[in-house]
């Protein structure tokens, strides 16, 4: 969710001066009443282009080069903004850059953030965008501007934007908090939801009144386009109390596949945490559980995101209803219970021993893939739904690792992500005092490979390992987001770089090389490069994606190198020397 793609709240010493919507820039707001960041260069000037909707004599430029991908400028305002009458956010806007260029509004304090993307619908002409800020706590006083979100600007006059009229007006009615339960039988209405990213929730007459739900009102969800993880939003009237009832329980219809993913979230003031619950029927109602046990975060929204990992398309496998949305009692969760090496999922390991973070969901499952590679009959699964790249799950150890003789973990993994998918490794000890983490890539796609992670030399202070499979990649829950393992153990440490075939079509040249070396691949495009020195050691490793690759040497000692390289087809190894 989009929660699954936060910013940092941006920290500024000093501001030149308070202002109050609305601003026009006809004298109250200069240029250095804003503060630029990371690669954004805000001025107030002449409007250049005074025609269409915005005539006006004066408006602000903001210019993006270099930086970060949410560089910007911001005003402090000298009140926070309310918007329990007035629910939007206007400005006119004026770019060249593409239509469909991401503009968000930002709205922060010391107390929290609010964010809205909106993408503009002309290019070389002015418009009127709006941002709904409908619900958003009387807690903010800046006004961040983040023109083309998502991109490093490049000083150019697509990377330029000009902005004026920035107002509050009346949009949606400010949704009410609601409690639970939940049966939409006049406790919540349409306009209660908070829509985002393509998703728009309503409350209907039930058109599915049959099995166990013959209720007259539901509520209806349909995704529409947008982005995988849209969904709608519920304030609630107060903390949500999860002590005794942790159990979030709905009824749900819907005509998707079985195995569809319907994601809860929790949001309060001190972070959020998601479940996952996958449909277990098509075309008839069941009911749906989460199960919160443990979790003492204060709750005041809910979103719901269905269909999570997937752009809807309005269609009737795109529409979901629900009902009878309530807390209830459950069974406990049990603790994490520490094992040791080897773990093969036979017995030992039970889907609560992990302890998932940022969005990973980790469970233990019938092995979906059985051949020769690996015949055990269960295996782990880790699934990046939502969250953050560094998505994680972690396994308690009953002892400290030593590595003084087995100096490496080896672990089965299957995946269809491509070729070179990152998958870090982390040893860390319980308060994360002492750590390490490793990477290697990947260099088998639908089928089971055993990959080792190398840690030679270091001392006995780790007693937790951390699994953070496809590193930094999407987080859609797709199978490309989907990593399966098993038979984690300690080895006698090795790089791999003898168990490798030869490489076809693949050279490298200078060699002996001094300064650089150039590998170039004839029809396949070369994934990932890892070098290693004699002492089988990684000291480098990249993931070029193209055909021809310079790996810049300056920095590594003359001697003797094994590249271990993976192609589009082939996996295999090449000996470089540096003088």
């Amino acid at each position: 969710m989009k929660s699954i793609t936060l910013i940092a709240t941006l920290l500024i010493a000093t501001y030149c001066g308070a202002q109050s919507l609305p601003i026009n820039f006809e004298g109250d707001i200069t240029t250095s009443d804003f503060v630029d960041f990371d690669g954004g260069e805000a001025t107030v000037m002449e409007n250049p282009s005074a025609t269409g909707i915005n005539t006006s004599a004066t408006v602000a430029q903001i210019v993006r080069d270099g930086g970060a991908i949410y560089a910007g400028s911001k005003i402090l305002l000298d009140e926070n903004l309310d918007f329990s009458v007035n629910t939007v956010l206007s400005m006119k806007v004026y770019t060249t850059a593409p239509v469909g260029t991401i503009v968000k509004f930002k709205l922060e304090s010391a107390n929290g953030f609010a964010e809205v993307d909106v993408p503009t619908t002309l290019s070389g002409e002015w418009e009127t965008m709006e941002w709904v800020f409908a619900g958003t706590p009387n807690a903010l006083n800046e006004v961040v501007f983040m023109f083309d979100y998502g991109n490093v600007g490049d000083g150019s006059e697509t990377s330029t934007f000009y902005f004026d009229d920035v107002e509050q007006i009346s949009g949606p009615p400010a949704p009410m908090p609601a409690t639970f339960p939940i049966d939409f039988e006049g406790d919540v209405v349409s306009s209660d939801f908070l829509n985002y990213a393509g998703a728009t929730a309503s409350v209907i007459p039930n058109p599915e009144a049959s099995g166990i739900n013959t209720s007259n009102t539901v509520c209806e969800v349909v995704k529409d386009g947008g982005e995988f993880w849209a969904g709608s939003k519920l304030l609630l009237a107060g903390n949500l109390d999860l002590s005794t009832a942790w159990v979030m329980s709905m009824k749900v219809y819907t005509t998707a596949p079985v195995g569809t993913r319907i994601k809860m979230e929790l949001q309060g003031s001190e972070g959020s945490y998601n479940l996952d619950y996958l449909t277990t029927g098509s075309g008839e109602w069941e009911i749906a559980t989460w199960n919160f046990h443990g979790q003492t975060i204060p709750v005041t929204e809910i979103n719901l995101s269905f269909d999570f990992g997937n752009v809807g398309d309005g269609s009737t496998t795109s529409t979901f209803l629900f009902d009878d949305w309530e807390q209830v009692e459950g069974p406990a969760i049990p603790d994490p219970v520490a094992t040791t090496f080897p773990v093969d999922f036979e017995e030992s390991i039970v889907t609560s021993d992990f302890t998932n973070e940022f969005g990973a969901v980790t469970d233990v499952i019938a092995n979906p893939f059985v051949n020769d590679d690996n015949p055990s009959a269960t295996v782990g699964r880790f699934v990046r739904s939502g969250g953050a790249p560094w998505a994680q799950s972690r396994l308690m150890l009953t002892d400290f690792i030593d590595f003084s003789t087995l100096t490496s973990i080896s672990m089965k993994v299957y995946t269809e992500a491509p070729v070179g998918t990152l998958l870090k490794f982390k040893v860390q000890d319980i308060d994360n005092s002492f750590a390490n983490e490793k990477d290697v890539f990947t260099t088998v796609s639908g089928g089971w490979a055993t990959y080792s992670w190398d840690f030679a030399g270091d001392p006995p202070v780790y007693d937790i390992i951390t699994l953070m499979l496809g590193y930094a990649t999407l987080n859609d829950a797709s199978a490309n987001a989907t990593f399966y393992f098993d038979d984690i153990q300690q080895t006698v440490g090795t790089t791999g770089i003898d168990q490798y075939s030869k490489l076809e079509g693949v050279r490298s040249f200078p060699n002996p090389a001094k300064d650089h070396v150039i590998l170039s691949s004839d029809s396949e495009q070369i994934i990932t490069v890892v070098l290693f020195d004699i002492q089988g050691r990684e000291v480098l490793a990249l993931q070029p994606n193209n055909h021809r690759v310079s790996i810049d040497l300056a920095a590594l000692p003359s001697g003797l190198y094994v590249a271990k390289v993976a192609t589009t087809r082939q996996v295999g190894t090449m000996k470089l020397v540096i003088e």
